[in-house]
């Protein structure tokens, strides 16, 4: 993953409809010198244009939304899985939710809004509010299934709220499912809107017999239960809240300059009106003449914000936003119709406005699918900010001041017997090693497949201990090799201090001493681990040992190397799953080392390139076993068969496809399971063989200790009679 120079960091904090655009923008147009980082707490972002669609189920969910990771992987951005805890203008700094702390030099916040539920409480059971939108469709999911939901109603008359009330209507009558509805507004239904267009929409209302409550305020009685409407109980056993919002509490706990609500103040050209190095778009902002809260806006937004954005950094004018004055609206109607209105033309209504508004929906979402272009590749910084050229040999080392800051405030995890480590900066580590104990070292290092640092530290480091765990030695040191991309030393210091934060933090849960190390520049981020870990001899494991109708347990789905590859095909990549396989990359086999520990584990290895049966081979040759295994048992992570079938695969599936030829498979066995038994992985899990009288106790260990394993064959007696040593069924 090759990185060009830079010495900027532009910040996008949320995955709205205006940073999308706008990354879209400046990517096909980068700016010099520029890098461009997105942070959002959800791996994809919806398109509340078709919410409502997606709500009455004419859309899958896939269908409605912006897959984060496939659109930063195409516009060349950097991409951070996580919500921000805390922001720190002054200091141009923010707090992530995985504790880690990311710098920036100019910063753009899309975060939407959160839904103001101080009439009825924050947390009360039987409300649901739509905002976040994100993350709506998951909760009305879980939500929508409870037996007791027989009366729902939807609280705010906008558009939004008559959409969805509407959508939910027509849900429930494809479900056939008994469920009244009722639609409660604080005023008139769809304010703003002429009378012919709240006319048609009434008229939907009644054919869904959706009772409308005009002039209805919804509020919290002294009892925190008792939900009122114009002081009379509320009879519905669940509410949807589509009304009221305010600004997300870390920008009102920042030194932004906010309003009443908590929105950022910014001015024409969407720039904060305390921190001119900050802009804001979308629902999160404070314009000079208050807006709705609505998409529409935030899209036409974009191109503002990415002209700004640009003209900012590179010191030219900047332009003003201008709101539109009028703009069409297409009101969905919960069935495949819709309702047209524009200020000074007649409304329309049917199903050809219906298919006029799927057509321009889906013409959007196309932007960043079938339609997302080959971006540009940046060009060269300007003379007076160029990158120098980059020396070899030790010149090739990361300067000195960038790697003190960066290591300033790590805090690793001290072992006993450690005469000089990382915080003595002598030239060497100076160990004394505890007498009766085993030496067990293993050494790991590999480019970054994620260009995110904090992240790939983790992972490196992780993968680097899954040897020691492997056999059954307990951590106790380890050395780094670290490299970093040519960037300027303010660039490379921000992602070191990220790369060795991610790895300390596993390193200090490993009970494991970062002791030194060495850093490097070059033109792709790397990182390794030289890790020493101790046992008495008598309790390692090993690869031989494995005897006869032990069973065989396997402790982490497969398939990494396939979503890895996905992501570097680009197109292939779908975010929930490769989220799901980042998340299996950051679990830790020392818990399943732990709960193993005491059993009579006959032989064991991590499952790392050579992929599960090239893994198990070795343990057959070191052996003298053979080995069946039941590959339906055998755990897979989403979608990796799916991928496979599309032709994606690692560029090391051919070679270890050539254990193959040791194995012998059931006719019903694919091809594509073949693919992914062969599969490389990263920080993958542990394999175990122990006495199938000991199996259920050891999965019982195993959960305690909160680690998934699955049972996936057992050993028998060495194959005399044949080549294959392991049979799949």
């Amino acid at each position: 993953m090759n990185i060009p120079p830079a010495h900027t960091d532009l910040l996008l904090i949320g995955g709205g409809h205006s940073h999308c655009l706008a990354l879209r923008m400046l990517a096909m147009q980068p700016i010099p010198g520029v890098r461009i980082t997105l942070v959002s707490s959800d791996p994809t972002s919806a398109y509340s244009g078709m919410l409502p669609g997606l709500i009455a189920g004419h859309y899958a969910p896939a269908e409605t939304q912006v897959d984060l990771y496939r659109l930063c992987l195409a516009t060349g951005a950097r991409f951070v899985h996580a919500s921000v805890t805390s922001l720190a203008a002054d200091q141009r700094t923010v707090q992530l939710s995985d504790g880690s702390t990311l710098g920036y030099d100019w910063l753009s916040l899309d975060v939407g809004a959160t839904p103001d539920l101080s009439p009825v409480g924050d947390s009360h059971p039987r409300v649901l509010a739509v905002k976040p939108v994100a993350t709506f469709w998951q909760r009305w999911q879980q939500w929508r299934n409870h037996a007791d939901k027989h009366h729902l109603a939807v609280v705010g008359g906008g558009a939004g709220g008559t959409e969805m009330v509407l959508a939910m209507a027509e849900y429930c009558r494809q479900q056939q499912r008994p469920v009244t509805f009722s639609l409660l507004t604080g005023g008139t239904l769809l304010p703003g809107y002429g009378a012919e267009v709240q006319a048609r929409m009434r008229r939907h209302l009644q054919r869904y017999n959706i009772q409308l409550q005009e002039h209805t305020r919804v509020t919290r009685a002294d009892n925190a239960e008792t939900l009122l409407a114009n002081d009379q109980p509320l009879a519905a056993d669940g509410i949807v809240w589509c009304t009221g919002v305010r600004g997300i509490p870390v920008l009102a706990n920042s030194s932004l300059a906010c309003d009443a609500q908590g929105f950022v103040k910014v001015d024409a050209q969407l720039r904060s009106l305390s921190h001119p190095r900050v802009f804001a778009t979308g629902d999160c902002a404070a314009f000079p003449s208050p807006l709705p809260k609505a998409g529409v806006y935030a899209v036409r937004q974009a191109a503002v914000l990415a002209h700004n954005l640009r003209a900012a950094i590179t010191e030219a004018p900047l332009k003003p936003y201008r709101p539109q004055r009028h703009f069409l609206s297409l009101l969905s109607t919960g069935d495949k119709q819709a309702v047209a209105s524009r200020a000074g033309l007649p409304a329309l209504s049917g199903k050809f406005v219906w298919r006029w508004k799927d057509r321009i929906d889906r013409r959007f979402m196309d932007k960043f699918g079938i339609d997302l272009p080959t971006m540009s590749s940046p060009p060269s910084a300007p003379s007076s900010q160029a990158m120098p050229l980059h020396c070899a040999g030790c010149g090739a080392k990361v300067g000195s001041q960038a790697l003190s800051d960066a290591l300033a405030d790590l805090q690793p995890h001290l072992n006993a017997g450690i005469d000089a480590g990382v915080d003595t900066a002598d030239d060497a580590a100076v160990i004394d090693w505890p007498a009766g104990q085993r030496l067990v070292q293993s050494l790991d290092h590999f480019p970054a497949f994620v260009d995110e640092p904090y992240r790939f530290g983790r992972i490196a480091a992780l993968h680097s201990l899954s040897d020691l765990y492997a056999m059954n030695a307990r951590p106790h040191s380890a050395l780094a090799n670290i490299t970093v991309n040519w960037h300027h030393p303010k660039l490379q210091g921000r992602d070191l201090q990220r790369l060795m934060a991610g790895a300390v933090r596993e390193l200090n849960r490993a009970g494991c001493t970062l002791v030194g190390g060495h850093t490097t520049e070059g033109p792709q981020m790397a990182a390794g681990f030289t890790v020493n870990g101790s046992a008495p001899a008598d309790v390692l494991w090993h690869k031989r040992g494995a005897q006869p109708d032990d069973v065989i347990i396997l402790t982490k789905p497969l398939g990494s190397g396939v979503q890895l590859a996905a992501m570097m095909h680009g197109n292939a990549l779908r975010s929930p799953w490769l989220a799901a396989t980042l998340d299996s990359l950051l679990l830790s086999n020392g818990p399943a080392c732990d709960a193993m520990g005491s059993l009579p584990v006959h032989a064991c290895t991590d499952i790392t390139g050579f992929g599960l049966l090239g893994h198990l081979h070795e343990i057959c040759q070191q052996s003298d076993v053979s080995m069946t295994l039941a590959t339906d048992k055998i755990p897979l992570l989403p979608g990796t068969l799916t991928l496979i079938q599309e032709g994606i695969a690692s560029t090391l599936s051919d070679t270890n496809r050539q254990i193959l030829m040791h194995c012998q498979a059931h006719e019903r066995v694919s091809e594509a399971l073949k693919t992914a038994l062969c599969d490389p992985q990263t920080s993958g899990g542990l394999v175990f063989c122990l006495p199938a009288a000991m199996s259920e106790h050891a999965q019982q260990q195993l959960a305690q200790n909160g680690v998934k394993s699955a049972v996936i064959g057992k050993v028998l007696v060495k194959n005399r009679h044949g080549d294959a040593d392991i049979f799949l069924q």
